[in-house]
């Protein structure tokens, strides 16, 4: 009996030894830099040329009679420098987004234009970056009516006209006091027929037989008629990540719906978002879309959006090994803190939501919005932490900032946090440092069907009420 349990101890000891090279075989397969999808695609033509704010992502929100201060960029090639001087006859106007409005027209009041930093797209954004940009104020007529408007520009450079137009980039409405209300939505994943892998399972429920989103399409539609004041979306509204070069033909399709959206939208990035497979993500999210990181006001109200995946390119560039398909990492990752809980050390994106937040410690209502939600499930911040199997680390986590987050939140007295990525509906909270409330946590499920159509499942949405800067309803529908 001793010679066999001996026999038996040596081969679970070999067995484990086999199983952990194994692991650590398949762990080095996929970091290793073979089976990538090619990374140096053609780019689209660029929504975001001149006028650079405000976007279809990050509208303006105005009433009647209210001035807007548009940010243009009149640079050729948008090379480093400062704006040219060279600039007159600045005229704007703006066109109903709706079809059933065509036709109709009105022009903007211009108030003033000076050059200066961009305040709408943070230092180390694509704009952020550039110095300087055009800083041109416009007032809206006060007989314009309440209406989610195409915005218009042009203006005379070294002597010749430039026009741009940001489609659904100005909402004008009937107040701006602390009662209104908004849709989230999260995790659309507009994706092709035929996207299933063996490890990453998708049906192709909801999609047409032309490859078309039905599933958005209909999401669109209840939107548009429940007519929230504003749609907050908490990215992903892609995949990406099936076959080589998808990835822009999956935001084209993702840009077309944005244009049915009869209301104004802010958009934060997901993980897909910024996936690379034939183009980067990132890069067409600033081009497309607006900044990956800014912050709206509402009457009283603050919110402050973020991008909650800041990992290399490296980690972005989807793989294909075998039962395989996704990049290096996916889940949460906000750079920069040496000390996530001492705020002197932030930098990059954490610097900014310090200083953001701080300037809005008045704010009646503080919400912050991002794809990784910090704190889901019940703190143990599942969007950012690392996977194991047999004590060996898998893929996709391990990043930074979760805590930094949380702190941000404590500290600040932020009311709310939205947040989607883990595709479930879960709702948490954590007390304010200084006491007196508390930080709800909201994640949600999807738009598109969960777990890849697999299950029974359905798509939904949250409709929150504000009323005197409080939030009284958070409804899934």
């Amino acid at each position: 009996m001793r010679r066999f349990l001996s026999g038996l101890a040596r081969a679970l000891v070999a067995l484990a030894v086999i199983v952990v090279l194994l692991g650590g075989a398949a762990v080095g397969f996929v970091y290793s830099p073979f089976f990538r999808f090619p990374t140096h695609g053609d780019y689209p033509d660029p929504h975001i040329r001149e006028l650079i704010w405000p976007t279809i992502a990050c509208p303006s929100m105005l009433i009647p009679g209210g001035e807007m201060v548009m940010e243009v960029d009149l640079r050729e090639g948008k090379e480093s420098g400062p704006q040219p001087e060279a600039v007159a006859g600045w005229r704007a106007w703006v066109t109903p987004s709706r079809e059933e409005l065509a036709g109709l027209s009105y022009g903007l009041d211009l108030v003033g234009s000076r050059t200066g930093p961009s305040e709408r797209w943070p230092e180390g954004s694509r704009e952020g970056r550039s110095g300087e940009v055009w800083h041109v104020a416009f007032r809206v007529p006060g007989e314009v009516p309440p209406e989610l408007y195409d915005l218009h520009l042009e203006v005379e450079v070294r002597g010749e006209k430039v026009q741009d137009r940001q489609p659904h980039s100005l909402a004008v409405c009937d107040d701006s006091d602390n009662h209104f209300t908004f849709i989230t939505l999260a995790d659309i994943h507009v994706h092709e027929r035929n996207n299933s892998a063996p490890a990453s399972r998708q049906s192709d429920k909801g999609i047409s037989g032309d490859g078309e989103p039905l599933f958005l399409d209909r999401v669109i539609e209840q939107v548009n008629l429940i007519r929230p004041d504003f749609v907050l979306m908490l990215g992903d509204y892609v995949r990406g990540q099936r076959r080589p070069g998808e990835l822009a033909s999956e935001y084209a399709k993702f840009y077309s719906r944005l244009l049915d959206l009869e209301i104004p939208a802010f958009l934060v990035p997901g993980n897909h978002d910024k996936y690379i497979n034939g183009i980067d993500g990132a890069r067409y999210f600033e081009e497309n879309l607006g900044p990956l990181f800014y912050s709206f006001d509402v009457g009283d109200c603050h919110f402050t959006c973020l991008d909650s995946y800041q990992w290399p390119s490296d980690d972005r560039v989807v793989m294909n090994k075998l039962l395989y398909m996704d990049p290096k990492k996916w889940k949460g990752q906000v750079l920069e803190a040496e000390d996530e809980l001492d705020p002197s050390t932030y930098r990059g994106q954490l610097a900014w939501v310090e200083s953001d937040l701080a300037a809005h410690a008045g704010a009646t209502l503080r919400v912050m919005a991002m794809h990784h939600d910090p704190y889901t499930d019940d703190g143990e911040g599942t969007a950012y932490k690392t996977d194991r199997i047999l004590g060996l680390a898998l893929p996709g986590g391990g990043g930074k900032g979760r805590h930094a987050l949380m702190d941000l939140a404590s500290r600040h007295g932020v009311h709310a946090v939205f947040g989607g990525h883990l595709h479930k509906d879960k709702i948490g909270s954590l007390p304010w440092r200084e006491g007196g409330g508390e930080t709800i946590y909201s994640c949600q499920t999807c738009v598109y069907f969960g777990k890849g159509g697999m299950d029974r499942s359905y798509p939904g949405y949250r409709l929150v009420r504000v009323e005197g800067g409080k939030i009284k309803e958070d409804r899934k529908s």
